[in-house]
């Protein structure tokens, strides 16, 4: 345990799935092609922007103690320039706070892997992030591989983007399958994968991936309300104790309210604990 701001004994929080709300960093959504058709139908494009001090104070308030910020790269498919100088820019002015994961994207093959190596033994990146969907390459295709083998060889995880906006009309839902992530377990054993989103809409199946490969887990953002989702918290407080991460999903969900829902779920203290912290520091290697 460590204090929170008021002087009281708080429960450190390593946030898995943070973007803050930055101008920069809304527009990278709000202006991506991918996201064109979710701007038209929700209320996300008139969301206020805040400073970035701003969203590092509440964070501090919240007692988050990391906050892990996956790139995006989807250059290959979407003229759209991708999201690794934001997260090393909020790396280098709060590099006690922000984790950042390098946005891959298997188009770019060679230059996108070279890329990945520089981030990480220059700049401090502590793994990478991959969009199956996004990439139109589900997680086991041969494009990716030479990626899970630097992430072995230099002992960093990957985070693989699941659990689609409901309104990308135009993004197939099948190179998210968890089977594929499987198939990715089975040959790389030593690779820490986390899955976002529980999966979903493939909650049991990413559940019973994370059960059966010793180095796969969960976030369970933006599931909370969902189908099944309450089948993936009942595992998250017994099968999978050891396997779940917090993870809000800031913009798409204030990362104030994530934390009052993860409050409100009845998890015995000594897990709440582990899906707080502890199993984020297993999956980084901390």
């Amino acid at each position: 345990m460590c204090p929170s701001q008021n002087g009281e004994e708080a429960m450190p929080i390593i946030d898995f799935r943070y973007r803050p709300s930055t101008r920069e960093s809304l527009d990278s959504f709000i202006n991506h092609p991918v996201y064109s058709e979710y701007m038209k139908v929700t209320p996300f494009a008139s969301k206020q922007a805040r400073s970035l001090e701003d969203c590092v104070e509440e964070l501090h308030r919240l007692d988050i103690v990391k906050a892990v910020y996956t790139g995006r790269d989807c250059s290959g498919n979407y003229a759209f320039p991708d999201s690794n100088n934001l997260v090393l820019d909020c790396m280098r002015k709060h590099p006690d706070l922000f984790i950042g994961f390098y946005g891959f994207d298997p188009h770019r093959k060679m230059d996108a892997l070279r890329g990945f190596r520089t981030a990480v033994t220059r700049d401090g990146m502590r793994g990478a992030s991959i969009e199956p969907c996004m990439a139109g390459l589900r997680a086991d295709h041969a494009l990716y591989y030479p990626l899970y083998a630097a992430c072995c060889e230099m002992d960093v995880p990957v985070i693989v983007t699941a659990g689609l906006a409901p309104h990308m009309p135009t993004i197939s839902l099948d190179p998210m399958d968890p089977r594929y992530i499987d198939n990715v377990a089975r040959d790389f054993p030593e690779l820490r994968i986390l899955i976002s989103h529980g999966g979903y809409p493939w909650i049991i199946e990413a559940m019973a991936v994370a059960q059966r490969n010793r180095n796969v887990y969960l976030d369970f953002s933006t599931c909370l309300g969902k189908p099944l989702a309450n089948v993936l918290i009942e595992a998250a407080g017994s099968s999978l104790s050891d396997k779940v991460v917090f993870a809000s999903a800031n913009p798409f969900v204030d990362v104030s309210r994530a934390v009052e829902a993860f409050a409100g779920l009845p998890f015995a203290p000594d897990i709440r604990e582990r899906i707080a912290y502890s199993n984020g520091c297993a999956f980084l290697g901390l």
